[in-house]
């Protein structure tokens, strides 16, 4: 076996095995994932049939072979664009695409030179490897591990370096008489390294995508979907931890529980997806009126906790109100909205032993809150909020 033969065979290989790989991960629906998975498919059919017919390839299987591989380039960086949410092409790279297939078509068709198809060739995978290498390195998340990224990016510019070369040595160097699948030692070693490059970009995509599953992992087991809130389990490991700091700092921190006043009664009359809408619309008012550092959590079906950094009861009072309000009475612009109530309970949480006993009280609260008529506001160790909301937005309801 010739090394041109082999080196299509490694190619074949790899592809398919990447093709296989990322087809089992497609299913995640990861962005950009499907077309990876495509231009994976075009290599492996390119080299594929090249390997069959390596040694007297048609013009026809040439071009081909040559259009697949640009079009698995152009997938491959349209989507590392989707998969970190820029747009797919930028302006001028349809262009210059046109220009290389029509440069490839020349060459093959009508005034056959193999190494001005290769520097052509060359030059565009060049540039397509350096843009997928940067696009995914420039996106990463600081927090996350980086290993990916880097073998993504060492692939993509060993490839694209080395591809750039060649395509240097073939536009200027190479002798224009040369033929398939003859090559001189210098641009055999540069193909030889671009095509190797190839299966360490492939299990860098791979290692990349399943780090992005597992961050959408991570984000439902973190975040309620539906309302943006945290689930229990984490609102009860940062409020604990919140809590504990407050007790050391002798700082403040409240706790609100809230409920949406007669849900089940919503779920009856209007049905499922009417409360479900209530609920996004609800955590989408939390998010507005929540400051920096304050913790929005759901505790189960229509319950929810707000956690009050250095804040008074009166000051959270103020805030749980105007949410109170927002939902209650909507401004006369907001046509179509949705109009609820909630009860809600307030407690401090520096003054209890733990962030259990403050919910406790907070829950007390709430349903003295909701024994009292619902659509209102109540602080432990105190009759009522200080803060109008209550008059106004149980007289509004």
């Amino acid at each position: 076996m010739s090394s041109s033969v082999a080196l299509l065979a490694t190619v074949f290989v790899s592809c398919l095995s990447s093709a296989a790989v990322l087809g089992y991960l497609a299913r995640c629906k990861v962005a950009g994932l499907r077309r990876w998975l495509a231009a994976h498919c075009l290599f492996a059919v390119a080299s594929g049939v090249l390997f069959l017919v390596h040694a007297r390839p048609s013009a026809a299987v040439m071009l081909a072979s040559c259009m697949l591989v640009l079009g698995g380039a152009l997938l491959m960086l349209q989507g590392c664009r989707a998969f970190v949410g820029k747009p797919p092409c930028l302006t001028g790279e349809h262009l210059a695409l046109g220009v290389c297939v029509g440069a490839v078509m020349y060459w093959t068709w009508e005034s056959p030179n193999v190494s001005a198809r290769a520097a052509v060739m060359s030059f565009a995978l060049a540039y397509a490897r350096i843009a997928v290498g940067w696009t995914l390195w420039s996106s990463r998340v600081r927090e996350r591990p980086q290993y990916g990224h880097w073998l993504v990016l060492c692939a993509a510019l060993v490839g694209g370096i080395v591809y750039f070369a060649r395509g240097v040595l073939n536009a200027f160097f190479a002798d224009p008489a040369i033929s398939w699948p003859t090559h001189v030692a210098p641009d055999f070693a540069f193909l030889g390294i671009s095509i190797l490059s190839l299966p360490l970009l492939s299990i860098g995509l791979v290692m990349v995508a399943n780090d992005r599953l597992m961050q959408q992992v991570e984000k439902l087991a973190t975040f309620d979907e539906l309302t943006g809130a945290l689930v229990r389990r984490a609102f009860m490991i940062r409020g604990t931890t919140l809590s504990q700091a407050a007790r050391a700092a002798r700082t403040e921190l409240c706790v609100a529980i809230i409920d949406i006043d007669d849900f089940k009664t919503i779920n009856d009359r209007h049905g499922h997806a009417t409360g479900d809408r209530v609920l996004a619309d609800f955590g989408a008012e939390v998010h507005r009126h929540m400051r920096a550092g304050d913790v929005f959590g759901r505790l189960g079906g229509e319950e929810f906790a707000i956690l009050f950094p250095q804040t008074s009861m009166a000051e959270a009072a103020r805030l749980v109100g105007s949410m109170l309000t927002a939902v209650s009475c909507p401004q006369p612009a907001a046509k179509g909205k949705l109009t609820y109530a909630f009860s809600a309970g307030i407690n401090e949480c520096a003054q209890a032993e733990s962030l259990s006993d403050a919910l406790a009280g907070a829950d007390a609260m709430l349903y003295r809150a909701k024994r009292a008529g619902k659509c209102r506001i109540e602080l432990a160790r105190t009759e009522r909020a200080s803060h109008p909301a209550n008059d106004m937005a149980r007289s509004a309801y």
